[in-house]
């Protein structure tokens, strides 16, 4: 899983799977933000921002406050509920750069799995 070392992987949404997702990302060592509203989805990343990943006025600080901290985003894991906004606001930048994609997860998906999706898109 070396493939995400160094990648920033932001992690959005409001399923209780993207906690463990979040923590298997970070553990194939890369730079995890998560985005959520619930405390509940708290994990040991990066960084941790509490917020609606379906509201789109959520992403202007919050971009920024990622990329200030980590560095350009490599790819994108979201739920259903916050596929829209996260695709809208991540994947041009996504496919302006060659790599990277936006993974939408649904709540019995394995972490490990996901993980390996994210490595695929690199």
């Amino acid at each position: 899983m070396n493939s995400l070392a160094g990648r920033v992987v932001v992690v959005a949404g409001a399923e209780a799977i993207l906690g463990p997702i979040a923590a298997a990302l970070q553990s194939a060592a890369a730079k995890v933000a998560l985005v959520a509203t619930a405390t509940a989805t708290r994990t040991d990343v990066a960084v941790h921002v509490r917020a609606d990943p379906s509201d789109a006025d959520t992403w202007g600080r919050v971009t920024m406050h990622v990329e200030q901290h980590l560095g350009p985003v490599d790819a994108v894991v979201t739920d259903s509920a916050a596929a829209a906004t996260v695709r809208a606001v991540f994947a041009p930048g996504l496919h302006r750069r060659g790599h990277g994609d936006v993974v939408v997860v649904d709540p019995g998906d394995c972490p490990g799995g996901v993980v390996r999706k994210v490595a695929g898109t690199q």
